[in-house]
């Protein structure tokens, strides 16, 4: 069940809600609808519209399930480093 947070960031709409919050990382909806995600370890937050938010999401979701791969090769993927 989301939990409303006090984000003590300047600027701030008011209280957020928590969606999700584990050792890693805590992603909660600001009531003008951004979506923030810190990553704890860091302390870095990014900000993003919830389609965004989705869309990122929805990469590191398939990103995880491949992981499981191992070093099988893979065409059309670019790699940055």
């Amino acid at each position: 069940m989301p939990r409303e947070v006090d984000m003590a960031s300047p600027g701030s709409c008011g209280p957020h809600t928590e969606l999700l919050s584990n050792e890693t990382l805590r992603v909660t909806r600001c009531p003008c609808g951004t979506m923030h995600v810190t990553l704890l370890r860091s302390g870095v937050t990014v900000r993003l519209s919830s389609e965004a938010f989705r869309n990122v999401a929805s990469g590191l979701k398939f990103a995880a399930d491949r992981l499981d791969e191992g070093d099988a090769p893979r065409l059309g993927l670019t790699s940055i480093n």
